[in-house]
């Protein structure tokens, strides 16, 4: 039998890395005695896959996993059952079997939807900083790699962006960018280029997303046997 879940990351957690919360998932299952499938070999791992992974710091109300169980369990137990033994923060909120030749999370998830929050600078404008930065043919970033550092067009990978608030408090625009294995556009490449007072960023991925013509459908979805 495969699941797949969505889960929420909340602040009490938002400082954990990937690979923490990852662990940290798979304690839960092994506490809650959820019969997961190993993998063969001389260190087998449990058979637990994630999409996109989330940075430190990072809050979501959209994470997704697959994870394949030896035996059948009703999707109500596996919520209820795997709840109880998640650390404050880390919660699932819904699931659906899969069929064992769903495509990975990581092969279809090529959308992310972000809420971006902070105090803007001294008579800023975001609604025209928005436009602006919507106006650009080309947004250029630099990142690391092993191969050293390289120059990417990110601009053909935002979709949108959209004030939510202008108040001096509350502040905050929405994003939805390309992610996935064809390019990824980390939100605070989009917040670089917006007026945001150093050190008030606040990040909320708002969920993940498969794009299907015009519209978007969630990994959830499109996964049903």
């Amino acid at each position: 039998m495969k699941i797949r879940a969505k889960f929420t990351k909340g602040a009490p957690v938002r400082f954990i890395s990937h690979l923490d919360l990852a662990r940290t998932i798979e304690r839960g299952v092994r506490r809650g005695q959820i019969p997961i499938a190993y993998s063969q070999g001389f260190n087998p791992r449990a058979k637990i896959a994630f999409g996109s992974a989330l940075a430190v710091g990072v809050t979501s109300s959209g994470e997704y996993i697959d994870l394949e169980l030896i035996e059948d369990m009703a999707i109500d137990d596996f919520l209820s059952v795997l709840n109880q033994c998640l650390p404050t923060g880390i919660e699932f909120t819904d699931a659906v079997e899969i069929s064992p030749d769903t495509p990975t999370l990581m092969s279809v998830i090529d959308r992310a939807s972000y809420v971006l929050t902070g105090d803007l600078e001294h008579n800023a404008n975001l609604g025209q900083e928005v436009q602006n930065l919507l106006n650009n043919e080309a947004i250029w970033v630099e990142r690391l790699s092993k191969k050293g550092t390289r120059r990417l067009d990110i601009r053909p990978w935002i979709f949108s962006v959209d004030v939510l608030s202008e108040d001096l408090e509350t502040s905050g625009v929405s994003l939805l960018v390309q992610t996935g294995n064809h390019g990824n556009v980390r939100p605070e490449e989009v917040a670089a280029h917006l007026p945001f007072e150093q050190g008030s960023l606040g990040i909320h991925r708002e969920g993940l997303f498969i794009a299907r013509g015009a519209g978007l459908s969630s990994p959830l979805e499109v996964a049903h046997c």
